[in-house]
């Protein structure tokens, strides 16, 4: 056999091993996370709430509890389009995704904790996996409005975006942690787990101290919305959709470290005064859940936490008129002073 022949052949092998294992991949990863929740968006046409958010939304949303509360029945129900370990743009992109699968909501529920809603979005192309995957396959060029990359690493994601094993790397790679961790706990004292994952993992979440935070809500009350947010805001205000943003139920420690503070009601004021040209309401549901039991981790309702706050937000929501404005709300729906 020539030299010729030979490097063809053994181009034609290598070309049908990339091909066999883009295809496995993909068949591997067709039940992600986030094509999970894209198809209970196909599934929930006819909702007329839909929530977003990242995971104390995937958690902490019961639609059951919320139709009960709200006086809603199937098929006019809520569906949770929460997304565990998405940032902004993700859940921008879903609410698109419901819009143009034909969803027609008339009340949108966007949790958040933190500083989620003014924190930019700045990404690495290593930081694109898991449940960040999807920015690879939903409106990829698109969501680059709404994120940063760096030049090498912009290069970088429009090599890999049309190839699945580069774009779904990151879930191939949590099978393969999963089964790690398994073989790791052999004859180990069992570790807390939930339905989000690993308990010890959420605690990461939160900020170290109570200084680092005040530092943080006093370099926040001058910065706008995330772009991302901003944008989700801004069309479903132009669709002529009752609005909802959430302060999750949090724990009490987090509450009197973090949000039963001066700075942290100077954040919220300043949250307010962003939702406004938007008539976004605002739910202060922080300290709705007083019982600490009533959570999974240091961030996430356990399921009988998530549907008492589900059915008492299903019960506020489902009250008040539509087109809210976030001052007008500011009395009735904040559920309680700050100091």
């Amino acid at each position: 056999m020539s030299l010729r022949r030979q490097l063809i052949l053994a181009a034609a092998v290598l070309l049908a091993g990339l091909v066999a294992m883009n295809l496995v991949v993909t068949i591997l990863t067709r039940n992600s996370v986030p094509r999970r929740v894209m198809r209970h968006t196909r599934e929930s046409r006819s909702a007329s709430v839909i929530a977003l958010g990242n995971s104390v939304v995937a958690s902490g949303f019961d639609e059951v509890a919320f139709d009960s509360g709200a006086g809603l029945s199937a098929p006019r129900g809520a569906a949770n389009l929460g997304l565990g370990a998405s940032s902004t743009v993700e859940q921008l992109l879903l609410l698109r995704y419901a819009f143009s699968h034909g969803v027609h909501p008339d009340l949108v529920v966007y949790g958040f904790y933190d500083f989620q809603l003014t924190t930019p979005n700045r990404f690495t192309t290593s930081d694109l996996i898991g449940n960040h995957a999807m920015l690879y396959y939903v409106e990829p060029f698109y969501a680059r409005r709404f994120y940063s990359l760096s030049l090498h690493d912009s290069f970088q994601f429009r090599a890999m975006h049309a190839i699945p094993m580069f774009r779904e790397r990151g879930a191939i790679w949590a099978k393969v942690e999963i089964l790690r961790r398994a073989m790791a706990q052999q004859s180990m004292p069992a570790e807390r787990t939930n339905r989000m994952g690993r308990a010890a993992d959420f605690s990461l979440l939160e900020s170290d101290n109570a200084e680092d935070f005040r530092l943080q809500s006093e370099a926040s009350v001058n910065v706008p919305l995330a772009s991302s947010v901003s944008e989700l805001l801004r069309q479903t205000h132009d669709l002529g959709l009752t609005i909802a943003v959430i302060e999750m139920p949090m724990r009490g420690e987090h509450r009197r470290l973090f949000y039963d503070t001066p700075w942290w009601s100077q954040y919220v004021s300043h949250i307010r005064n962003l939702l406004a040209p938007f008539n976004a309401s605002y739910v202060d549901a922080s300290d709705w859940i007083q019982d600490d039991a009533l959570f999974d981790d240091s961030l996430h309702l356990s399921t009988r936490g998530a549907a008492q706050f589900s059915q008492r937000l299903g019960r506020l929501l489902g009250s008040l008129p539509p087109h809210l404005t976030a001052h007008s709300t500011e009395t009735p729906v904040s559920g309680r002073s700050r100091p």
